[in-house]
């Protein structure tokens, strides 16, 4: 079920799956008081390594460079491994949409301002389809009122699927909350894990808010 990795991903990916890991492995408060050389050999997200890597990363990142695709696929395999994965991929997603949308909304963030709710929605979601399709490898598309995507195996970036699929949902879910005031998650309804041909992801809205009927 593994697909040979993209020739090149955009440095924002690999950066945002490294910095997830620091973050999931910075201590606790109650952590405080273990010695910090052990922290750093059980925790790898608080390796020397791994900040260095964050480092060349956000460099290359900030030049809008591209990184081998094997090498992304290295470190999604390194963290497939722990139990925390799903969480890691999670965040990672979220982290790589958040920063795609900083750097590329450009002026059509300033003319989304000027236009009417639906005129901006609209825009929004071209932008995000955009996006879908150029950095994360899925193909978005309205389907009947409802929002679909599914991964072109050629562009995606998922290289082993199962726990490192959520690194998608989570990034095209984010990069519709930032472009089109979407409000849910994106649930991953079939894998290529689980035997599907391709693995697709639908919007789910978000539940009832307290207070709300």
């Amino acid at each position: 079920m593994n697909t040979p990795p993209r020739a090149g991903v955009p440095a924002g990916l690999p950066l945002a799956l490294l910095e997830a890991l620091r973050a999931s492995d910075v201590p606790l408060p109650d952590a405080l008081d273990e010695d910090h050389g052990e922290l750093v050999a059980k925790r790898l997200g608080l390796n020397r390594t791994v900040e260095v890597q964050i480092e060349r990363f956000e460099q290359q990142a900030r030049r809008r460079s591209a990184v081998p695709g094997a090498e992304f696929a290295a470190l999604q395999r390194l963290v497939a491994r722990r139990p925390d994965a799903g969480v890691v991929f999670t965040e990672a997603g979220r982290r790589a949409a958040r920063r795609v949308v900083r750097e590329r909304r450009g002026a059509g963030r300033v003319l989304a301002h000027l236009l009417p709710g639906r005129w901006r929605r609209a825009l929004g979601f071209r932008l995000a389809r955009r996006l879908a399709g150029a950095i994360f490898g899925a193909e978005l598309a309205r389907d009947a009122g409802s929002v679909r995507a599914v991964a072109n195996p050629t562009l995606t970036v998922v290289t082993d699927p199962g726990p490192a699929c959520s690194f998608t949902g989570s990034a095209l879910a984010e990069l519709l909350r930032q472009l089109t005031e979407f409000d849910g998650a994106m649930m991953h309804v079939s894998c290529r894990a689980r035997g599907a041909d391709a693995c697709a992801w639908s919007a789910a809205p978000a539940g009832p808010r307290p207070g709300k009927d």
